[in-house]
């Protein structure tokens, strides 16, 4: 078995080998992005990459995932999972490789994240024959719905072989390229989708004492809302509750039956995530007793928060610190209110999740914004961290 060092300056000249091809590997998904367990296209793509390394794969894991497995070693099965979805949004920016696809878009980097996969598959599949242990590379789809990892999960991913612990990641524009960071605890937030269905009853404008107006009730409940956070919750404990859909009435001179709101929560301890639930809970049946409606919350399945398991987290950073150097490896004041269903992964599994800078300097942008681009340099950063990340932990 070669030495840990010889791996870790091959796992950097074999990247920086591919770093090109890999970029155009990104800019051709980016050009052709596809929702989640539509990935028709971009699945074929990783696969036929994948067939190409000789890599042996599952494919058809919740429609178009993908697993792949390299190494045959007798350590630790190290899984590593990349995103693949895009999102509905209409590209504004014109890059060259922008969407050909109307509606869709890649404004999350997942095509950054594919080619990472891809990368990290390509660097350890030419070191086989040298690993000290194994690694399933996860290619998964529909993150974006929150969906993708729990029916990979359903699917049966890991019945065969279950990884002894996980790698995530996720491109990171507050940070330059050529860096990742880190948080050393919670490093993305749990996130809860609710409705609320707000039942009166219609009536004509001219006569309101006639009818049981949801319209109403729906204002106070987005001011009474706005209030769980603020008066409710610590405040140094993280939390966000979020109303981003209103619909009822079809006229304006009617007070309609019905009006319908869509809402998120988000938090960083089970804790906190169960208080704001169950006073949004409380709050409803308040507003429906103050306006004589009937307001019922109804709860959709979100995911947990993805928490660092700190053993797991300084094994990783370690590597990152002896592959990019101390000064590029940057511990993150605060975790992120956004959310990630690698916690479906992370809750299971002793993980570690990076953040990958990707600051892209033509312009200042971020993450779901139509204008959405990033420092592809990201691409080779990532390989290089996490191959030597995947080697330490088999």
């Amino acid at each position: 078995m070669t030495d840990d060092t010889d791996l870790r300056a091959r796992i950097a000249e074999l990247t920086d080998q591919i770093a090109e091809d890999l970029i155009a590997v990104r800019r051709t998904l980016h050009a052709h992005p596809e929702l989640g367990f539509e990935e028709i296209a971009t699945s074929a793509l990783v696969k036929e990459r994948l067939s190409a390394l000789g890599v042996p794969y599952r494919d058809g894991i919740a429609k178009t995932g993908i697993a792949a497995m390299i190494g045959s070693g007798p350590g630790r099965l190290v899984g590593l999972r990349g995103d693949m979805d895009a999102l509905p949004i209409e590209e504004s920016a014109d890059p060259a490789y922008k969407s050909c696809n109307p509606g869709k878009m890649h404004a999350c980097g997942h095509d950054a994240h594919t080619a990472i996969a891809l990368g990290v598959a390509t660097v350890m599949a030419r070191l086989a024959d040298s690993l000290p242990g194994r690694l399933v590379v996860v290619f998964q789809p529909a993150e974006e719905s929150l969906g993708g990892a729990r029916a990979m999960l359903a699917d049966g991913l890991f019945d065969d072989a279950r990884p002894a612990v996980m790698l995530g990641y996720h491109n990171w524009p507050p940070l330059d390229g050529g860096t990742v960071g880190w948080h050393p605890q919670t490093a993305f937030a749990s996130t809860d989708p609710f409705d609320v269905e707000i039942r009166g009853r219609s009536g004509h404008g001219a006569h309101p004492h006639l009818a049981r107006d949801p319209i109403v009730a729906a204002g106070s409940l987005v001011s009474a809302l706005q209030t769980v956070v603020s008066r409710e919750i610590a405040p140094l404990d993280a939390a966000v509750v979020t109303i981003g859909s209103i619909a009822g009435g079809t006229a304006r001179n009617q007070i309609p039956d019905t009006v319908r709101l869509q809402g998120s929560t988000r938090s960083q301890s089970p804790e906190v995530r169960e208080q704001v639930r169950a006073a949004i809970e409380r709050i409803c049946r308040g507003v429906g007793e103050m306006h004589g409606v009937d307001c019922t919350p109804t709860f959709l399945q979100g995911v947990p928060p993805v928490v660092n398991d700190p053993q797991i987290l300084a094994l990783v950073t370690d590597e990152a610190a002896r592959m990019l150097g101390d000064e590029n490896v940057i511990e993150l004041p605060r975790g992120s209110m956004g959310s990630e269903d690698y916690a479906e992964f992370s809750t299971r599994i002793p993980s570690a999740h990076l953040r990958i800078g990707s600051r892209y300097a033509p312009r200042p942008t971020m993450l779901h914004r139509s204008d959405f681009d990033l420092d592809e340099r990201c691409i080779a950063t990532a390989v290089k961290v996490l191959s030597a990340a995947a080697l330490r932990l088999m």
